[in-house]
């Protein structure tokens, strides 16, 4: 039954699913590892450092404490990921001619990122690219 499976998860089931490119997160564990990576703390040490696998180990501990067992190289996969669809969610929504992304983590993602020049310098680069003439 489907509602099983969102009482699992919202009780921090630590089942793990493996899929052919990796660990399936379920949504609860992705929403949980977004508010911890948005802990000021958390941002800046990992905006500010290049050896971050320390940092990668708190959002690991932080997860582990409330019922969900992700390893540090898991959380540093998934917020790779995150962050790359975000970007490219951020490109699709400011390319003319093209519909909104559909992103179900944008706007968590974007109170985390809403500082970082890397990503908000890629909405003019990019859209001026993907065919704005700026006419």
């Amino acid at each position: 039954m489907d509602n099983d499976d969102s009482l699992d998860e919202s009780q921090g089931s630590t089942r793990t699913i493996k899929g052919k490119r990796g660990v399936i997160w379920g949504n609860a564990e992705t929403s949980a590892l977004i508010k911890i990576w948005g802990e000021a703390e958390i941002k800046y040490s990992l905006s500010s450092l290049k050896r971050n696998y320390e940092i990668f180990e708190m959002i690991s501990t932080g997860l582990n404490k409330i019922g969900f067992n992700r390893s540090t190289e898991e959380c540093r996969t998934k917020t790779k990921s995150l962050r790359k669809l975000y970007k490219q969610a951020v490109l699709q929504n400011n390319t003319s001619g093209v519909g909104r992304s559909k992103f179900i983590w944008f706007d968590e993602m974007a109170q985390i990122f809403r500082m970082d020049t890397s990503i908000h310098s890629l909405r003019t680069t990019e859209s001026k690219s993907a065919g704005d003439t700026g006419k």
